[in-house]
């Protein structure tokens, strides 16, 4: 038995999509910038605060949570997209790999500056990727995800 994403459909049934898997990565200065002002806002953060003083352990451990939980979604961010001959959409960032099937996705929202992040609403989480609005790459793998899902809604696209 296989297992097609579109509703069951085989994917030699929608001449609209393309034979071969697609992949956009986004650019490395992109992604280099991002993680660079996040370094600098992080030890700015870390000597303003430490200059003003630290009061009690409560309040270090609070700004703490706060720069583990930034890092920790900051590297949940893709910096590229796979869509396979079968429809499968695999998502890689730093931290996990995420596969989804563009046959339960509800919502692509676009960027409202030329760069930025796509968000990928998934059947349980939303997604985000390092974007370029203008590249043909990635265009064409919203086009095929679109053919795989006429009812997702895409909005700032």
């Amino acid at each position: 038995m296989h297992y097609y994403p579109n509703n069951g459909h085989d994917m030699n049934e929608n001449p609209n999509l393309t034979s071969e898997s697609q992949t956009y990565i986004a650019p490395k200065v992109y992604v280099v910038i991002f993680y660079l002002l996040l370094i600098v806002w992080t030890i700015f953060s870390v000597v303003l605060l430490g200059l003003k003083g630290w009061t009690n352990w409560i309040q270090i451990f609070m700004i703490g949570f706060i720069f583990v939980i930034t890092w920790y979604f900051s590297l949940g961010i893709s910096y590229r997209i796979d869509l396979e001959r079968d429809g499968i959409i695999q998502l890689t960032s730093f931290r996990r790999i995420i596969k989804a099937d563009p046959g339960k996705m509800e919502l692509i929202e676009g960027p409202h500056l030329p760069i930025g992040f796509v968000r990928f609403k998934l059947e349980r989480e939303k997604a985000y990727l390092f974007c370029v609005t203008g590249n043909r790459q990635l265009r064409r793998i919203l086009v095929d995800i679109r053919s795989w899902n006429p009812d997702i809604k895409f909005r700032n696209m």
